[in-house]
């Protein structure tokens, strides 16, 4: 199932932790994990683009570390008006990892 870990919450945290389980009717494990997988998708997100940004990696790496599609980060540049910078190279890296994926029926 995984590994049990104890944590020590502030006494406010604690507290907006008690509201959001009011609001969904959830226990506090569930959310706490439900909460535990959304900020680190986000972090995963904000890191590929600040990433992107700094152009250490491609687009395509960046969709691979948030792991989402690049159609996915493309929207995601697109929200926050992040301009593309698209090469070649990385197109075609793109079509052969699609063509690999479905010539592998």
């Amino acid at each position: 199932m995984g590994d049990k870990i104890s944590i020590i919450l502030p006494d406010d945290l604690k507290k907006e932790i008690d509201k959001l389980r009011e609001l969904y009717k959830e226990d506090q494990s569930s959310l706490i994990r439900k909460l535990l997988w959304k900020s680190i998708a986000q972090e995963k997100l904000e890191f590929a683009l600040k990433e992107y940004l700094n152009d250490k990696i491609s687009i395509g790496r960046a969709s691979e570390i948030a792991s989402i599609s690049i159609w996915e980060m493309l929207d995601e540049l697109k929200k926050r008006n992040i301009t593309l910078n698209y090469k070649i190279s990385e197109a075609e890296l793109e079509i052969e990892r699609i063509l690999q994926k479905y010539n592998k029926k």
